[in-house]
């Protein structure tokens, strides 16, 4: 009981000083404040470009037109999504060994604030800050709706290797078989096969990347099939908007740099925190403040003569576990 220990999830947030196109999804949970965790991620809204013409999301600035935010809860897991794109999930595992309270019964909470810790006070006409805080603000909402079942969704990797082949997409909960699906992937991925199924084999060729990470790149699937499958609203996502699924494409050895890079190689960290698929360069890079997880842990260990263990959990456990979480050592 009691904040955060019971849990707080936030379906969509979006910090003004960020802009009009960035949006957030995130969960509070263990100890009591100011020792709490967190654990966060962020899409910024773009137009991708993908290897199929005929898919052009319908990403914009948040202020010109209505989207859809939504999560979806099964017992031990979280997902987040905008329009029907996936972007971010989080399991009762990756929060061990903290509580996992988010199976229970949660109310709505919608407001429009102002001030705090994360977005800042606002900025009057005399800042030197930057421009002066607009008011007044509205907050539009269409609709809330709350839906039980499971639904239609991509499952594959979220986090690939840029010159990574032979990566598996697949549709899965789909209660019909004699549907018809239509794949794009991002301008740096092929189909090697699948097209026309549920199931898609991908080869990524990031041999122009420009940095170290391309964030926000969609693999998206649309369902065509008879119209006598009821009212499903899952099928009803997948063939009339089709759904996604958020790609980070990384390249932390610089083995697919262009002329124009400007990071060829990314620093790499001689530890893994004993959990190398989890804590990998992707988790170690995230920036938390100024420095990257990596960097804290390495200062905790060559400079403050902390153990790898001990700078894992201090960094991942207790500082910034909503960053750097995944570097936390199992117990």
């Amino acid at each position: 009981g009691g904040w955060p220990k019971s849990g707080e999830i936030d379906i969509m947030e979006n910090i003004g000083k960020e802009g009009p196109n960035t949006v957030h999804g995130t969960v509070h949970y263990g100890l009591e404040w100011p020792q709490h965790q967190y654990s966060e991620s962020g899409i910024t809204l773009s137009m991708p470009k993908t290897s199929s013409p005929s898919y052009t999301p319908s990403f914009g600035s948040l202020n010109e037109t209505f989207h859809t935010f939504s999560v979806e809860r099964i017992p031990g897991m979280i997902r987040w999504f905008i329009d029907d794109i996936e972007y971010s999930s989080i399991t009762k595992e990756d929060m061990k060994p903290y509580n996992w309270s988010f199976d229970e019964e949660f109310y709505f909470i919608l407001n429009l604030a102002v001030g705090g810790n994360w977005p800042g006070n606002p900025l009057d006409e005399d800042s030197s800050d930057g421009d002066a805080t607009v008011f007044p603000q509205r907050l539009e909402v269409d609709y809330v709706r709350v839906y039980e079942g499971i639904f239609p969704r991509i499952v594959g990797k979220s986090v690939v290797d840029c010159s990574e082949t032979n990566v598996v997409y697949e549709v899965v909960n789909v209660e019909v078989t004699d549907m018809s699906y239509t794949w794009a992937v991002p301008q740096h991925a092929t189909i090697k096969e699948g097209q026309g199924t549920s199931r898609i084999i991908v080869n990524f060729d990031s041999t122009m990347m420009e940095s170290n990470i391309i964030d926000n790149e969609i693999i998206h699937v649309q369902a065509k099939g008879p119209d006598n499958h009821g009212i499903s609203m899952g099928l009803v996502k997948l063939q009339e908007n089709g759904i996604g699924i958020r790609v980070k494409i990384v390249d932390f050895d610089g083995k697919c740099s262009s002329t124009n890079k400007t990071n060829t190689v990314l620093k790499e960290f001689n530890f893994d925190c004993g959990r190398p698929l989890d804590c990998n360069p992707y988790v170690l890079h995230r920036t938390t403040d100024e420095f990257t997880c990596g960097e804290r842990i390495e200062w905790l260990i060559n400079e403050m003569g902390v153990d790898e263990k001990e700078a894992c959990k201090e960094v991942g456990y207790v500082q910034f576990h909503g960053h750097c979480g995944p570097c936390n050592p199992l117990e």
